[in-house]
């Protein structure tokens, strides 16, 4: 017993206490930091802005400041240069993880082609939403009466000339449509309006004098 005791007490016992509690420390020292060198724990980088690169070097780009990548849409607008990224998400500037997939538009090189949907006899309001969902484009609205049939899609026009449904054309076409009813930015009803407030102003005028002529005859008498 003595020489258990005096083993505990001796310098070379707590020497060896000391030399695992510093061996553990060090080892939850060095997992630690090599977690968070894996992970980036807690680190938020700086989306760089890819929006107008040619398509390659904004992936080289990416790629080169630890940033995952995705192109998911391809696009075809003529007023850009074919092959630049049109979109991104997240946004340029965001703060992000380290490591986050940044997902791309790109504007192809070659024309997208998209069928054409069947918009007659639909209500005028669903149009733009329903050519927005299409990809296709808005362009000039002829209004024309047609009976008592208001706001209904009679014709779709594509350069000057019907368009059947299911036809290929350019993604982005502006489509043209005859459409049932009176144009709502018209001032012509406006007009009416006026013309016929005005007509019935001029009648209850017209009534007031002969009301006040045949009281004054009557007077007279």
């Amino acid at each position: 017993m003595k020489k258990f005791f005096n083993f505990i007490f001796s310098k070379a016992f707590w020497l060896n206490i000391l030399g695992i509690i510093l061996f553990f420390v060090l080892a939850v020292v060095i997992l630690m930091f090599s977690l968070k060198s894996c992970t980036r724990h807690g680190e938020a980088v700086t989306v760089p802005t890819v929006v107008g690169m040619d398509a390659d070097e904004a992936i080289a780009m990416l790629e080169d400041e630890g940033f995952g990548y995705e192109v998911i849409d391809t696009l075809f607008i003529d007023s850009l240069p074919k092959g630049v990224v049109v979109e991104q998400n997240p946004a340029k500037e965001s703060l992000v993880k380290h490591g986050r997939t940044v997902y791309m538009k790109v504007n192809t090189a070659n024309e997208i082609l998209v069928k054409m949907p069947s918009f007659v006899g639909e209500q005028y309001k669903t149009l733009s939403v329903r050519l927005k969902h299409s990809k296709l484009k808005m362009g000039n609205v002829k209004w024309q009466k047609d009976g008592e049939v208001v706001n209904i899609v009679l014709k779709q026009m594509y350069n000057g000339r019907p368009i059947e449904p299911g036809t290929e054309i350019k993604q982005g076409s502006r489509i043209d449509f005859v459409v049932a009813g009176r144009d709502p930015n018209s001032k012509e009803e406006e007009e009416d309006e006026e013309d016929e407030i005005s007509t019935l102003e001029e009648m209850s005028r017209l009534e007031e004098v002969a009301t006040s002529k045949s009281n004054d005859t009557n007077s007279d008498e």
